[in-house]
């Protein structure tokens, strides 16, 4: 019997997965995802999902140190929805540097009607890094990891891994 993956246990995480603990729904469909500087409205990358490659996969993100200025991120994600409604969509984001947890945050989203396409716009204080742990996460790229779980209704519907590097990239914040 497979174990039913809640709030709450991944809550206790201490560290990021390893693998991914479910198949991405068929009650949902994430078709586009932005990511801004919100006070600047600067975009820092504009993706939308390849609807032929459905592939699971850990995403790699690199930016450049600027990003440890940014003090809010604005993120967009736009989904779809099909055949049934969508109650009490939770997001549960959790940051690790070298297994050690930086942040965590939740969005709720409560109802999404059948056959729609949805917008949901989070906003995500940094957390305040000193200068020393932004030096370590600078010279240890793809050291820091995410895990965001997506949850209908308590139930665990999409898990993405994502690693990032801030040592590079091809932004300029000024």
């Amino acid at each position: 019997m497979q174990k039913v993956i809640t709030p709450e246990i991944v809550r206790t995480f201490t560290k990021p997965c390893d693998k991914f603990l479910c198949k991405p729904s068929e009650e949902i469909k994430f078709i586009k995802f932005i990511l801004r500087d919100a006070d600047d409205n600067f975009i820092l990358f504009d993706f939308e999902n390849d609807e032929e490659n459905q592939q699971q996969e850990v995403l790699s993100y690199q930016f450049t140190p600027q990003y440890f200025d940014i003090k809010t991120l604005g993120a967009t994600k736009i989904f779809k929805t099909f055949d049934k409604p969508l109650k009490n969509l939770l997001l549960v984001d959790r940051f690790y540097f070298k297994n050690n947890l930086i942040k965590e945050y939740e969005f709720c989203f409560p109802f999404c009607i059948p056959h729609s396409t949805n917008t949901w716009e989070s906003m995500y204080d940094q957390p305040a890094l000193g200068a020393n742990l932004k030096d370590l996460m600078l010279i240890n790229p793809w050291k820091t990891k995410s895990d965001t779980f997506l949850f209908i209704d308590g139930k665990l519907a999409n898990h993405e891994r994502i690693e990032y590097d801030f040592s590079g990239g091809q932004e300029d914040f000024d």
